[in-house]
């Protein structure tokens, strides 16, 4: 799986690099540094929340918009998917979440999907975390409990944004206590790395860990939530600055907008959560909506 895995990959990125070469020109160009969306972009299989939504935009545009052009989707390394998406070609990348900074660096649509916020998952430690909680059993220093314990180390997922507090977070953490786990489908690489005991903590998703971590993993694992962060993550697609991502992002948003009022858009982001999370969530994806609406509107007004 993993020659397969990296086969893709190389394949994907000589094809990327022919692309910038010889096409200029060409029509808008999705990117992403998970392999295995390759395999699960437009797919007809329920598979995650950011997939689904994905597809659930894509297709209803290739249905309802006859002359949309369907981009083709190549991998590429976070690092390089930044660098293209301040270029003057016209990239866009799937599942980026909006940061301040990334904001003055390239265009984002409508939000497409919204997922659980990072927590920080740990298998059994000899650790005494109630110092470092809150009553609401939130942790409230990331900081001070590494620092407590300097022989713990934090594993992450290098290029890739956490939201603006915890980036703001992970800068303070001591070098030789964060791990960094760079190249494709890091997902996976990490969730594996974890289960080895390669590390102590990992950042990540909690569908991530529905998804990637083995049945004895998921009934050992902890979780904290993360005092003062977002409780939810936005998902979007960002594109860089060129008059054919701009027309991209009109089309897509128009989608949004319609999608947002039906009952799909919400049950495929309730079918991956447990029952006793499901009318919160949702009451939550209603709230964001209709700030991304207003936000939407006043964007418009101020053309």
């Amino acid at each position: 799986m993993m020659a397969i895995t990296q086969s893709v990959l190389l394949i994907s990125m000589v094809v990327l690099h022919t692309w910038i070469a010889f096409s200029a020109s060409a029509q808008v160009q999705l990117l992403s540094d998970d392999p295995l969306d390759i395999e699960m972009v437009f797919s007809q299989q329920p598979l995650d929340i950011s997939t689904d939504s994905n597809n659930l935009v894509l297709n209803y545009i290739l249905k309802t918009a006859p002359s949309f052009f369907r981009p083709p989707l190549l991998l590429a390394p976070g690092t390089r998917i930044d660098q293209l998406l301040q270029s003057n070609l016209p990239f866009c990348a799937l599942n980026r979440i909006k940061t301040r900074q990334r904001a003055k660096q390239y265009l984002f649509s409508l939000p497409v999907h919204l997922y659980p916020s990072h927590r920080l998952y740990f298998l059994p430690l000899n650790i005494n975390l109630a110092p470092f909680l809150n009553e609401q059993g939130q942790l409230t220093d990331l900081i001070a409990l590494l620092q407590a314990h300097p022989r713990t180390t934090l594993l992450t997922e290098a290029q890739r944004s956490y939201g603006d507090y915890l980036d703001a977070q992970l800068a303070r953490v001591d070098k030789t206590q964060l791990i960094r786990r760079p190249g494709g489908d890091s997902y996976k690489a990490t969730i594996t790395m974890f289960e080895r005991g390669r590390v102590s903590f990992i950042l990540t998703y909690p569908t991530t860990i529905q998804r990637y971590a083995s049945k004895l993993t998921l009934t050992q694992v902890h979780s904290i939530e993360i005092a003062n962060n977002p409780p939810f993550v936005l998902g979007h697609i960002a594109c860089s600055d060129t008059p054919e991502t701009r027309q991209f992002l009109k089309v897509v948003n128009a989608a949004l907008l319609h999608l947002y009022q039906t009952a799909r858009f919400y049950e495929l982001h309730l079918r991956y959560l447990p029952e006793s999370e499901r009318d919160y969530f949702k009451l939550q994806l209603e709230q964001q909506i209709t700030k991304a609406q207003l936000n939407n509107q006043e964007m418009y007004q101020e053309r």
